[in-house]
């Protein structure tokens, strides 16, 4: 499996479901099909430009095709995204880091509780300033209710926090829901928060 990219004080720690099998076969996180999580960094702003661009993804997708795609140049490639994420202060993680899945709809991505506290403890080892979690809506709500009762299904800054991180919904970013604009919302407002955070942290 793709490891996580994890390391203390980040501006904002990204947390999926789990990793697709299609970005572990590929050596890297949201490089399924039609997914647009990089293309709204980009567009917020979080990143200056695409961290992994289309044109990456197809060259993969042909390494893979030809059989050259070996390990040795997947950790190349890691590490080498891996860097430019860290320059930025940015983290991936996953609250399934058991399995793979082959799609939103299988069984084997689900998180379960015990995930779920791997993750708190991660949080609070970790002391991202935001935990953004891109799940769907209702996934969060279910893994989340048990603990915090404020838990909403709505997207953005969530009204609870785990130890110093402030928690956020950007909502699934596969690209089988019709939701650009919602996501492009919140992108935008979890750009502008981390922000408001730079100018706090340097006040």
């Amino acid at each position: 499996m793709i490891p996580e990219i994890l390391i203390s004080n980040l501006r904002v720690l990204f947390v999926g479901n789990a990793v697709a099998e299609v970005s572990d076969d590929l050596g890297f996180a949201y490089l399924s099909t039609n997914n647009r999580f990089w293309q709204m960094l980009e567009y917020a702003g979080i990143t200056p430009t695409f961290v992994i661009s289309s044109s990456e993804r197809k060259v993969l997708d042909n390494a893979k095709h030809d059989g050259v795609l070996n390990d040795m140049y997947k950790k190349f490639f890691f590490e080498k995204k891996e860097t430019l994420l860290l320059n930025h202060r940015i983290g991936l993680t996953d609250l399934n880091r058991r399995r793979t899945y082959a799609n939103e709809d299988d069984p084997a991505g689900e998180p379960t509780a015990e995930d779920v506290q791997k993750l708190m403890k991660k949080i609070e080892r970790f002391k991202p300033r935001i935990a953004a979690f891109v799940t769907k809506p209702e996934v969060f709500e279910k893994l989340w209710k048990p603990l915090f009762p404020s838990v909403r299904k709505e997207r953005g800054k969530q009204d609870f926090q785990i130890g110093s991180s402030e928690i956020w919904l950007l909502g699934s970013a596969s690209g089988r829901l019709k939701d650009t604009d919602a996501l492009e919302e919140v992108f935008e407002a979890l750009a502008a928060r981390l922000a408001e955070l730079e100018v706090e942290g340097r006040s």
